[in-house]
C-alpha cells in the first residue's frame, strides 16, 4: 500500500514532513496548515481551495509538495 509525503518548507518555519495513508490525507493536512498561517479557512469546494493554496505558496523561498511513496521503500 502506497503512502504519501507532504513536504512544506516555508520561509521562517520549520520544514514540514509528514506521512500520509492517503492523499486525501495529505491535502487536509496542507489545508489546514494553510489556514493556520492565514488565520483563515480554507474553502470546501476544490477549485477555491486550490487557490488559496497557491496564492499562500506564491512567495519566494516557500513551496509544498505531496508525493506518493511506493510501498516498501520506506
Amino acid at each position: 500500500m502506497n503512502k504519501f509525503v507532504l513536504f512544506i518548507r516555508d520561509h521562517g518555519s520549520a520544514d514540514v514532513l509528514d506521512f500520509h495513508p492517503d492523499q486525501a490525507s495529505a491535502q487536509r493536512a496542507l489545508e489546514a496548515y494553510v489556514s493556520e498561517k492565514t488565520g483563515q479557512p480554507v474553502p470546501s469546494d476544490p477549485d477555491a481551495a486550490e487557490q488559496v493554496i497557491a496564492r499562500y505558496f506564491d512567495r519566494d523561498k516557500s513551496f509544498f509538495a505531496i508525493a506518493g511513496v511506493p510501498a516498501g521503500s520506506y
